[in-house]
């Protein structure tokens, strides 16, 4: 297999590796907020929204559960392997 796929195989994992812990967490909040909301027949769109936007910055602020070091181990392959792709016949 070609490096360039290599790497771009490489960067589809590392991507669903650290964006799937963040996804379930608002998964799980928006569900758990719409049966609240169903169960109290609440239609305020804030009670929905809010408990959202407090996960994602509570994520961004504790480092997103790895994912910037999983990025940053992107990046140094990708920087190691630079020197490969711009010698590679196309």
């Amino acid at each position: 297999m070609p490096l360039y796929l290599q790497l771009l195989h490489e960067a589809l994992a590392t991507e669903v590796s650290a964006i799937t812990p963040i996804i379930l967490i608002l998964l799980s909040i928006g569900l758990i907020t719409a049966v609240l909301q169903s169960a109290l027949q609440i239609e305020d769109a804030t009670f929905s929204l809010l408990p959202k936007t407090f996960a994602m910055i509570a994520v961004g602020l504790f480092g997103g559960f790895g994912a910037m070091r999983s990025f940053q181990n992107l990046a140094i392959i990708f920087i190691s392997h630079a020197p490969m792709l711009v010698r590679q016949n196309w």
